[in-house]
């Protein structure tokens, strides 16, 4: 069942979010999220992989790879370096993430360590990582085709609210004031207003939120990823109240404008 309403209007909003690449002589000022949970990943020349910590849904990983774990497809033409390396990333039942590992410096290829978001809804973790060279060489270190398995943990003060495409909505846990709220929003709920141009997503979804019946706040619950609107799991700080109630907005460049909203009543979620 369809719970939603359409009217028209004129605005848009889109995000755009990948993983970012590191220096590699240092973190820098990257920090990671801001609660602190930011997992360094290490694959190592002699094939073994470890993890610093625990990687946290929400939180963010940091891969050390080396490359000398792929030596195949290497070349360079005209005195530089013709070759690269990337990292995927996967969580859960996710569309996989690309990541740089390798970067041309004077016509050297020098390592990079790239940092990736891990989703706030996300039970486990897989990476793998290919080299390929101009001449369309590729190779794989994935660990024989099963890729590398990391088990996510959830944060013990985190609630995921999820609004799935089928139109259920679920709770995974009691709302305490102060605690971290993820709102999971499936953009296929709202995909009356979707499109694309010139290759990019070219509509957008805002969530808004009150507890009871107070001032109303926004946060983009959705992200562009080329010419698709993927979930970008945003986080509120529940505040203290009883009441949370929502509900979330589409809208396109060409003028489509939908509302998902429990027809009109929006979703209540209580507060302890």
């Amino acid at each position: 069942m369809v719970r939603s309403m359409l009217w028209m209007a004129t605005a848009l909003v889109t995000f755009t979010g990948c993983a970012d690449s590191l220096d590699p002589d240092g973190m820098g000022g990257a920090g990671g999220k801001a609660d602190g949970a930011t997992t360094t990943v290490t694959f190592t020349d002699d094939f073994s992989e470890s993890a610093d910590g625990p990687i946290v849904a929400g939180g963010a990983i940091v891969v050390d790879y080396d490359l000398d774990r792929l030596t195949a497809c290497r070349g360079s033409t005209n005195g530089s370096e013709v070759w690269s390396v990337t990292g995927w990333a996967k969580f859960g039942a996710g569309a996989p993430t690309q990541f740089a590992l390798t970067r041309l410096e004077s016509g050297r290829v020098v390592a990079l360590r790239a940092e990736v978001e891990v989703p706030a809804t996300a039970t486990s973790a897989e990476l793998w990582f290919t080299t390929n060279n101009r001449w369309g060489c590729n190779a794989y270190d994935s660990n024989d085709g099963a890729n590398y398995a990391f088990d996510v943990e959830q944060r013990g003060d985190t609630a995921v609210l999820a609004f799935d495409a089928d139109f259920n909505e679920t709770q995974s846990s009691a709302i305490r004031a102060g605690d971290q709220v993820v709102i999971h929003y499936a953009p296929d709920r709202l995909a009356r207003c979707a499109g694309s141009t010139g290759g990019r997503a070219a509509w957008g979804i805002t969530g808004y939120y009150q507890v009871d019946g107070g001032a109303v706040k926004q946060l983009m619950v959705a992200r562009a990823e080329g010419a698709d609107l993927v979930a970008s799991d945003p986080q509120l700080t529940a505040p203290r109240g009883s009441d949370l109630a929502m509900w979330f907005e589409a809208t396109s460049v060409w003028g489509c404008h939908e509302i998902d909203s429990d027809f009109g009543g929006n979703y209540h979620f209580a507060i302890d």
